[in-house]
């Protein structure tokens, strides 16, 4: 049921990451584009608060970097049928790549510690039997950012990140951008 709950709330924790690591990494070997200047920012979640809240944040750190963004909920519902209007949006907005960040795959771990130790095999032995375990339960978030070149509709570029999952949605997304925003830069998808 838990791991139901976070599923459904899936921009939650698409943001709520904190200590960041790349884990998968690709760029189009065959993609000799121009690097974008502007981007149009999708988020792909159920909760229309977490999706706003992601697509603000990680907007504003592409803005901190000198990349024109737009978040793409003023114009595009949330659901499927918002794929209808996405090429419309893109053109009016002038949007040269569309990035955009999805849930794909949510872990909880539970780690058992055994108890202190006391002190040779007569401590240890006693200790064994009388000491309760440590058990710790950590929530792993692995998400999924795409960019697709709008001028050519090729995807261009895409990596996987895992973090622990928190509740500061802005706070976790600043963190995904700032980890991400650098290597888009790096690979040319981005000026």
């Amino acid at each position: 049921m838990k791991r139901l709950t976070f599923a459904l709330t899936g921009m939650a924790l698409l943001a709520a990451c904190s200590t960041i690591s790349v884990t998968n990494q690709w760029k189009d070997p065959t993609w000799h584009g121009q690097p974008a200047s502007s981007v149009l920012v999708v988020g792909v979640a159920r909760s229309d608060t977490m999706r706003r809240l992601f697509e603000d944040a990680f907007s504003r750190e592409l803005g901190a970097a000198g990349i024109r963004a737009t978040p793409s909920y003023s114009s595009i519902p949330p659901g499927e049928d918002g794929s209808a209007r996405l090429g419309d949006l893109v053109k009016s907005t002038g949007s040269e790549a569309v990035l955009a960040t999805r849930v794909q795959r949510v872990e909880d771990r539970i780690n058992v510690s055994p108890g202190p130790y006391a002190g040779g095999f007569y401590g240890w032995y006693g200790g064994a039997w009388a000491a309760a375990p440590e058990v710790t339960q950590t929530t792993l978030v692995t998400l999924e950012t795409s960019v697709w070149d709008a001028r050519s509709d090729r995807l261009v570029w895409t990596v996987t990140t895992r973090g622990v999952a928190n509740s500061d949605i802005p706070k976790a997304t600043d963190e995904l951008a700032k980890t991400l925003i650098p290597k888009l830069k790096a690979d040319g998808i981005l000026r």
